[in-house]
């Protein structure tokens, strides 16, 4: 039996950190436009797999992506019931006697 862990898929963010000017200047704004260009050229292309057409693009943590159709509808409506809640949690039950 193989000790390999399951593929995860890449991180779009690394903890390495680059060199960048200093924030405030313009060569900061600079180098933040050519770096944004960068990243959407990367990201926004039809090579680059964000997602499927169901679902959209990925978010989340690793644990999403390995559950079943039924857990994400289970997770999703207690997400929905948990945030009609919240939006009640102001309001006064009015009883009348």
């Amino acid at each position: 039996m193989s000790n390999k862990k399951a593929d995860k898929p890449k991180l779009v963010h690394s903890k390495d950190v680059e060199a960048r000017p200093q924030p405030g200047t313009p060569e900061f704004d600079a180098w933040l436009l050519k770096r944004a260009k960068e990243r959407a050229e990367k990201y926004l292309t039809d090579e680059y797999d964000l997602g499927d057409d169901e679902r959209g693009l990925l978010a989340g943590g690793y644990d999403r992506l390995l559950m079943s159709d039924e857990e994400l509808a289970e997770e999703e409506e207690a997400m929905d019931q948990a945030q009609k809640q919240e939006r009640r949690k102001h309001l006064k039950s009015v009883d009348s006697k």
